[in-house]
């Protein structure tokens, strides 16, 4: 028979963790219909001598609900293998929402994933109210598949107005988020997400709307998706050990499984310079808790948590109440407290002695200058904020604010507080409980580029320091992600699959360095980041990249439950 794509001769991971082979896939009508030593009738036959061939990885872990409504091809992840995205994690979802809750629901994302305020104001354009109407308009034009979740602020919002983020809901109003999110699941959603991160807030200063949401509400809703027998569930509470306690936060989500039957993926387990036992003893309770039967999967990330920050926008330091107290000062207030004594006091002490728990490491030698705003600052590029104070024989704090200050709060800082200890980041990253990727592609877009986990992850962690078998780290990207999120016609390379498939080289594959860009609505500026390595990925039978450029193909589509099931 005539395919219309068939692709010779490359070594074939299914994406089962079984070893590989040297065979031929062939497919038509959006599917893999062979798999073997075919023959050469194709429409196109493509030459995958010495390359890879894999499904496309599904990037679980993203805030690309607005982008994809301008960026149909989900750029920057789509030139790393990525095919199949999810959407409306940590809570945060563009629908169900009425039109007197939209800003509350931009200051969301606004806020929490450093989106500008402006550019979503734009390029949103709101042709929905409800869940299903929202995944109805993603798919009128898509590049890559799209799978999305719920979010619980849109779902409080949608039941409660203001008041979702000012107060408790009333069981009536818990039984009409219900009525909602069952909607929202046989219109085509794949699950629940939740977000009571002590730490995330609207654009005003209010909190985000799934944090005044009790245990039990979150259980009557992750109820929901028992009654369904579908769907996952997301769940953020903020850096374990710091915004909740470790037995109590797992006791919650091991909760969740257990009253949903449905898997439950957590954030995160991750190495931290401030508590370096912690991720062993997240580590070995997860493993204890999947042992137990319990599907309840930590997530983790093969990359460094860099955050780009200035102090225009900073929101590193929201664990520390003065600086997180200055960080919603107007501008011009902000530049002239910077400059007080006694604000610079608390400051210092928060930022420098304070011994409580923080997701800022209070390592300022880890803090590092990345780019000035001035030409006359050029030569302090690429030094510790340390370091500089050292040369300009100041104090730590002093030299960090008068700096900022000399350059309107423009210069740009990066630092992490976690993944630096490459062993313990092996580890977790080859525990069977753990899910690898936390890539928050379209979120914090000046300000960090996580697109690259999976060529970072097949390049570093496996070809590099050889963490695991390349096999098992496809499966990992793949099929484990696939079956977990319910999407059963991806993940493997078998006859009747849904044909998503990247190729790749072995032996170069891997991340490159982000890179600054203006191609956000109003000619925006954000991050973006290339890859090497990854020579085609094709969605749905379609060619979607190759050598790293578009096609102009869009074949992708709404996935999941429901009447989209793709």
């Amino acid at each position: 028979m005539a395919y219309d794509l068939l692709i010779k001769g490359g070594r074939v991971y299914d994406g089962s963790g079984m070893p590989p082979y040297l065979g031929d896939v062939a497919v038509s009508d959006g599917r893999i219909v062979e798999v073997g030593r075919l023959g050469t009738t194709a429409r196109r036959v493509v030459n995958a001598e010495g390359l890879a061939v894999a499904p496309g990885f599904i990037d679980f872990h993203t805030h690309l609900d607005a982008q994809l409504l301008w960026d149909p091809i989900a750029t920057s992840s789509c030139w790393h293998g990525v095919t199949t995205v999810i959407t409306g994690n940590c809570g945060l979802t563009l629908a169900p929402c009425r039109p007197e809750d939209r800003d509350g629901i931009l200051g969301s994302f606004a806020r929490v994933e450093a989106m500008p305020l402006g550019v979503l104001r734009e390029a949103v354009s709101w042709e929905w109210t409800t869940f299903p109407e929202y995944l109805g308009r993603l798919g009128q034009k898509l590049g890559v598949n799209v799978a999305g979740l719920v979010g619980h602020c849109a779902l409080r919002q949608f039941v409660m107005g203001e008041a979702a983020s000012e107060r408790s809901a009333t069981s009536e109003e818990v039984q009409r988020m219900k009525a909602v999110l069952a909607d929202s699941l046989r219109g085509g959603a794949v699950g629940f997400s939740t977000n009571q991160n002590p730490v995330h807030m609207r654009a005003d200063g209010k909190p985000i709307a799934s944090r005044l949401a009790t245990d039990e509400e979150i259980l009557d809703l992750a109820g929901v998706l028992g009654e369904f027998n579908s769907g996952s569930i997301q769940i953020s509470r903020g850096s374990l050990g710091i915004a909740q306690p470790v037995e109590e936060a797992l006791d919650l989500f091991s909760r969740l499984a257990e009253r949903s039957g449905r898997p439950v993926i957590w954030q995160t387990i991750s190495q931290r310079w401030d508590q370096p036992g912690l991720w062993r003893r997240l580590l070995d309770m997860a493993e204890s808790t999947l042992a137990a039967g319990v599907p309840s999967y930590p997530l983790c990330n093969a990359r460094l948590f860099n955050n780009r920050f200035n102090l225009k926008n900073a929101q590193v330091f929201d664990d520390l109440p003065t600086w997180k107290e200055m960080m919603f000062k107007p501008v011009e207030e902000r530049t002239r407290l910077f400059r007080d004594p006694d604000v610079r006091e608390k400051l210092r002490f928060e930022a420098l002695e304070d011994k409580r728990p923080s997701r800022f490491s209070r390592r300022w030698d880890l803090v590092y200058l990345i780019k000035a705003a001035t030409p006359e600052n050029r030569h302090l590029e690429r030094k510790s904020v340390a370091a500089i104070a050292e040369l300009e024989s100041k104090d730590i704090i002093d030299a960090f604010l008068d700096l900022s200050l000399e350059e309107n709060l423009e210069t740009l800082f990066q630092t992490s507080n976690a993944n630096g200890d490459e062993d313990a980041v092996a580890e977790i990253l080859s525990s069977p409980a753990t899910l690898v990727g936390q890539s928050d592609a379209g979120a914090h877009l000046i300000y960090d580029a996580g697109y690259g986990y999976a060529t970072r992850f097949l390049g570093h962690w496996i070809r590099e320091r050889q963490a695991m078998r390349l096999e098992e780290g496809i499966r990992k990207l793949t099929f484990m992600v696939a079956s977990i999120f319910g999407l059963h016609d991806r993940g493997l390379i078998r006859p009747g699959m849904a044909a998503d498939l990247i190729l790749f080289d072995p032996d170069t594959v891997g991340d490159c360095e982000p890179e600054i860009t203006h191609d956000l609505p109003g000619g925006e500026k954000r991050l973006i980041q290339k890859a090497q390595g990854i020579e085609m990925s094709i969605v749905n039978g379609a060619v979607l990249i190759e050598n790293g450029a578009h096609t102009g193909a869009l074949p992708g589509r709404v996935v999941g439950n429901g009447r989209r099931a793709g």
